[in-house]
């Protein structure tokens, strides 16, 4: 057991406060419960505030890997999600903890929601999560885990951060990705990690755990050359449809880009299947007809029915056709 939990305890499961759909093998902790095991009918996970009136507090060392060294004893009939199983996880504001190897080799999991003031994270809890490509982020007071997050995932990763109240984005963020490289000083029998990709750079635009909005939008220009073109339409939509602490300087950078490479950005985020950014185009950013004709074109192109209906919708209601009219 780790430090802190109270010996003695057995293994649990509980289904009645957690739904019919879920059950949970736990234990007793110092503060509250752990989490070791998940069982559910899908890969889609929400971990309940409450276990037996206890707030929920930790995730156990790796309660969602493949394999643990003691499997707890589970005796329902539902699945344990674990390894390649787990799709989305969704965390209440009373996890604290983060046991290690978490989510060790985690392959198909791409969504986690979580607040950020969980205070412990353990070794490689992310390792293998390649597809861990979406966070959302529940703003609370004090120190945030976000950069500690990031710095376990080398892929391109969205951020969107909710304040406690509000139910809409105060921002997104798009994190792209980097890798590592092992060289190897053969004379001196040294082996050095050297970093690529300018993904490193974004996530070090924090300070006392807070992300610095300038700083990061001062990455663009250099990075609108040196970032993969996949990730640099969302990231310039990202930033324009919610503007917290954007500069007029940096509006007018990513306004600038997305108007040279208007058709590139509408096929790049109708290939990610992203509707949010492509209505936001049509909707907010498009000035002339043109411009949201060249949006329904490239949806056109890619036979994508449902997209083109509601463009189609945009440009009737926003730039309707003048009824010619004759005077006898």
């Amino acid at each position: 057991m780790t430090e802190g939990r109270q010996k003695g305890q057995e293994w649990k499961k509980d289904s009645q406060e957690a739904g019919v759909d879920q059950e949970f093998s736990y234990q007793r902790v110092k503060d509250g419960i752990c989490i070791l095991r998940c069982y559910g009918k899908n890969g889609r996970i929400t971990i309940p505030k409450q276990l037996e009136g206890m707030p929920v507090t930790e995730l156990s060392d790796y309660a969602f890997a493949e394999d643990m060294e003691q499997e707890p004893e589970y005796h329902g009939e539902l699945t344990c999600i674990r390894g390649p199983l787990l799709e989305e996880l969704y965390l209440p504001g009373t996890i604290q903890r983060l046991g290690r190897y978490v989510f060790y080799n985690c392959i198909r999991f791409y969504k986690l929601s979580f607040y950020s003031n969980i205070a412990f994270m353990g070794a490689g809890g992310f390792t293998g999560c390649e597809q861990l490509s979406q966070l959302v982020m529940h703003q609370a007071k004090g120190r945030s885990c976000l950069r500690e997050i990031l710095q376990d995932l080398k892929q391109a990763v969205t951020v969107e951060c909710y304040p406690a109240d509000r139910e809409a984005p105060l921002w997104r963020l798009v994190f792209p990705e980097f890798f590592e490289e092992a060289v190897e000083n053969t004379p001196a029998r040294i082996i050095s990690t050297q970093t690529h990709g300018m993904g490193i750079q974004y996530r070090n635009t924090f300070r006392d755990t807070q992300i610095i909005f300038q700083e990061y939008d001062k990455l663009f220009e250099m990075g609108k050359y040196n970032i993969d073109f996949i990730n640099i339409p969302n990231m310039a939509v990202s930033r324009l449809m919610f503007p917290f602490c954007l500069e007029d300087s940096a509006r007018e950078e990513y306004a600038g880009w997305l108007r040279q490479y208007w058709r590139e950005s509408s096929a790049c985020l109708l290939e990610q299947e992203s509707s949010e950014a492509l209505r936001w185009m049509a909707e907010e950013f498009a000035d002339t007809r043109e411009e949201l004709e060249g949006i329904i074109q490239t949806a056109n192109d890619r036979k994508d029915t449902q997209m083109i209906s509601c463009l189609m919708n945009i440009l009737h209601r926003r730039f309707p056709k003048k009824i010619r009219r004759f005077s006898l």
